[in-house]
């Protein structure tokens, strides 16, 4: 039983560094943001993203996930702005732990003179699943409720937002009878920003960041769980050629007040053609303090806004 309770350790160190890299993927890479519940009401008009991230590395460094979030504006139009729609489906998966998290966001729109500016909240549901055949003396098939708000203000060559995820988070379906604390989690501060230059006609720079603030503690007793805190910076420089073709670069660099440092570096190419994107990275990554090789990560994703009229379809970069 020892044996396996300090493998089940080894794989909560993986496990929350592998969550680590799905988020710096998901949330920043290419400026998509679903997870800001702000970034619901960015659009006029529906839209959806659809990602997927994964290595190929051995099984117990074996990652996937998968995203789908959706997100638009009604129609009617009042003093207060117009409210905002959206929601994130995501799919985790690695080795005998799985995760499923939903998080549907409102939001109200602000127009103001050359931009809009939105506030948004969103209320998870989450569903986490360990395999009880490999480790049977921790909760498994449990449930947790959080929370999550966030700013967001866009031109059309600029973007800036602050976002709060999961700053509550309450577990159900526990058995007591085994122990409290299992899955490693974040409670992150995200500060996100980008625009757009204008070199040539043809030619256009798009510089984005985000710096992140992390508390990482434990489920499903959160509140009885250590906390230590995780930064994070992330740069992603990209050249738009045509309005077509989207091809960057990305860097990044973590610092846990617990456990190693990390580093990221990785290249990106997107595609756009009328209401579609197709986008790819691969990314290296690199922990040096340890020895633990870490596995090269691919990701792909999906767009699709639904204007109706193809003339007057404006090219959407974040």
């Amino acid at each position: 039983m020892k044996y396996l309770l300090v493998i089940f350790q080894i794989f909560l160190a993986a496990a929350a560094f592998s969550q680590d890299l799905r988020s710096s993927l998901l949330q920043y890479q290419f400026n998509a943001l679903p997870l800001n519940p702000a970034y619901a009401g960015r659009l006029e008009v529906p839209g959806f993203e659809a990602t997927y991230f994964g290595n190929t590395a051995s099984s117990s460094q074996l990652s996937r996930a998968a995203q789908v979030s959706v997100h638009g504006r009604s129609e009617r139009k009042s003093k207060l702005g117009q409210a905002g729609w959206g929601g994130v489906l995501q799919f985790y998966q690695q080795y005998f732990y799985g995760e499923i998290n939903l998080r549907p966001a409102y939001s109200r729109v602000i127009e103001l003179p050359g931009g809009s500016l939105s506030f948004g909240g969103a209320l998870g549901v989450n569903y986490f699943d360990i395999d009880e055949n490999v480790i049977s003396t921790v909760n498994s098939g449990f449930m947790t409720l959080d929370g999550s708000f966030g700013i967001y203000y866009h031109l059309d060559h600029f973007f800036t937002g602050i976002s709060v995820l999961n700053f509550f988070e309450k577990s159900f379906f526990l058995d007591e009878n085994l122990p409290g604390n299992a899955l490693r989690r974040e409670n992150p501060f995200n500060l996100h920003t980008g625009g757009i230059i204008r070199l040539t006609e043809d030619l256009k720079l798009k510089p984005t960041a985000l710096f992140r603030y992390a508390n990482i503690y434990e489920l499903p007793d959160r509140q009885h769980a250590d906390v230590y805190q995780s930064w994070s910076t992330d740069l992603h420089a990209s050249v738009i050629v045509e309005d077509t073709y989207v091809l960057g670069l990305l860097a990044g660099y973590t610092k846990p007040e617990q456990g190693f440092k990390q580093s990221r570096f990785g290249v990106s190419a997107t595609y756009i053609f009328g209401n579609f994107r197709l986008s790819y990275a691969i990314q290296q990554n690199n922990q040096v303090e340890s020895a633990i090789s870490l596995p090269i990560s691919h990701w792909l994703s999906a767009g699709y806004d639904f204007y109706e009229v193809e003339n007057s379809i404006p090219v959407r970069f974040f």
